[in-house]
């Protein structure tokens, strides 16, 4: 006795074009949709990392941050304090 193998279902060799349309236009929204992700993470961190370097020198070292970032606060912290020493002098400064 010979065993007979019948095939009830086909591989479809090809796609009508609506079907490929919309696959493209899906990928492209996914696409987006994963570049909006990226980037809304991105701007999350930067707005942590500005939020952090507005902390002063001694709170920065507590925290453990990186040197970078506490040199920074320290040349911020000396413009603002030059700033006012020329408000208190009279100065308006910036090549005035």
């Amino acid at each position: 006795m010979q065993a007979v193998t019948t095939c009830q279902s086909t591989i479809q060799l090809y796609r009508p074009m609506h079907v490929r349309v919309l696959q493209v236009i899906g990928d492209a929204l996914l696409a987006m949709a994963s570049a909006w992700d990226v980037r809304l993470q991105r701007r999350r961190e930067e707005i942590e990392t500005r939020a952090i370097a507005d902390m002063n020198e001694a709170l920065l070292r507590d925290i453990g941050a990186p040197d970078w970032m506490i040199a920074q606060a320290t040349a911020r912290r000396e413009v603002e304090r030059q700033h006012l020493i020329e408000m208190h002098h009279g100065h308006r400064g910036y090549g005035a």
